[in-house]
């Protein structure tokens, strides 16, 4: 791991007049801090020097490299009974935009993409569908690692392992246990949204509480199933809440050590129930971006290794800029993504625009697979 002492002596030099000077000294000499001291640097408009100590802890564990997975997204249904108020994706189960894809339409998308595109990875999610079995995903599963055995299932999130559980009548080690031999690989991370119980009953009140994410996380872990792990931010919650947030998932981490990523993911409201009864009124601004980028490495280090910059709820200027302010990852390609293209985000990319991006903040792009093992550093033609 590359030393902190260069880092150390720039940030004192240039630095010192910052009202969050010793707080950050003490970050970059290795100490932990108090829940008061997270929260005044989330609140702290210094940004820069925010993002200086997460940049300089970022380039500690993967130098000047950003990474990527090439992948699809499938939403096997749109049909949720949760009707969450900061979703714009659902469809109740009579709307005639309904919509559950059949095992073998399934595999034709992840096929298509894997031809076409060169994908290694499927990331398989989708809503709260009562009419669906487990036999459903096995059957899903079972079929695309039959055509294509190599490519890894990134399926479900912690959120439909709780509510599959509830109307299956099975533990979520059953459920867990049965998909992993069927071909699922690693858990999403979505569906944490934040861990506040009094924020989740407002922007999710149908869906589990945080504690059960938890408990989720650590069965799936132990299974040898790990995760990706989120947040949803920019809604209604408080500088509190994200700092509790993030020193949840790193206790998760500590216990554990199953989180592959953690994504900070901005709230679009445009098309929500949040939005239309006016209890989020506009998109978070980008200071707030940066700064739960930054404090996401500061508080997670180098527990969780890589922060991801998703560049389709940020857009992608916004997200070459968090590539210098703690992120190291830009999640995925994400052909066809449809969460939060419903939510108003028309982000689309290819991977030599992303390459073009890295470039232009003086890192390299490195193509990873889902466990972020290097495949190779892209270069421009």
């Amino acid at each position: 791991m590359r030393s902190l002492d260069h880092e150390l002596t720039i940030f004192k030099k240039f630095f010192k007049d910052s009202e969050i000077y010793s707080i950050l000294e003490k970050v970059l000499e290795g100490e932990d801090l108090t829940f008061k001291e997270y929260v005044e640097l989330l609140e702290s408009w210094d940004i820069h020097a925010l993002g200086f100590v997460a940049n300089a802890l970022t380039n500690t564990l993967t130098e000047n490299c950003v990474s990527i997975v090439n992948n699809v997204v499938v939403n096997y249904s749109n049909i949720c009974v949760a009707k969450c108020p900061l979703c714009a994706f659902y469809k109740d189960l009579n709307s005639p935009e309904a919509y559950t894809l059949q095992p073998k339409e399934v595999l034709e998308q992840v096929y298509d993409a894997w031809i076409k595109h060169g994908v290694i990875e499927v990331h398989f999610n989708g809503g709260f569908n009562p009419e669906l079995s487990i036999e459903y995903f096995e059957e899903t599963f079972k079929l695309i690692k039959s055509k294509i055995p190599n490519i890894i299932i990134k399926g479900l999130t912690m959120a439909e392992i709780w509510f599959y559980a509830k109307i299956w009548r099975m533990s979520y080690r059953e459920i867990l246990e049965r998909l992993k031999t069927a071909g699922l690989d690693v858990i999403c991370g979505g569906g944490a949204e934040i861990y506040n119980e009094e924020v989740r009953k407002i922007i999710a009140p149908r869906k589990l509480s945080g504690e059960e994410w938890i408990r989720i996380a650590e069965i799936a872990h132990s299974l040898g199933i790990p995760s990706n792990a989120t947040i949803l931010y920019g809604h209604i919650e408080k500088s509190e809440h994200i700092i509790e947030h993030l020193l949840k998932v790193r206790e998760l981490q500590e216990k554990t050590n199953g989180i592959l990523m953690f994504i900070p993911l901005k709230f679009s409201p445009w098309n929500t129930e949040l939005y239309r009864k006016g209890l989020v009124k506009e998109s978070a601004p980008a200071i707030l971006d940066l700064k739960i980028t930054a404090l996401s490495r500061i508080v997670l280090r180098d527990k969780v290794v890589k922060i991801g910059a998703y560049w389709i709820g940020l857009g992608k200027k916004l997200a070459q800029v968090m590539l210098n302010f703690g992120a190291n990852d830009l999640v995925g390609t994400m052909i066809n993504e449809k969460v939060y293209r419903e939510a108003g985000r028309m982000e689309m990319t290819t991977i030599e625009e992303l390459l073009h991006m890295v470039r232009e903040v003086g890192k390299t792009l490195v193509l990873r697979d889902t466990f972020h093992r290097v495949i190779r550093v892209l270069e421009t033609n």
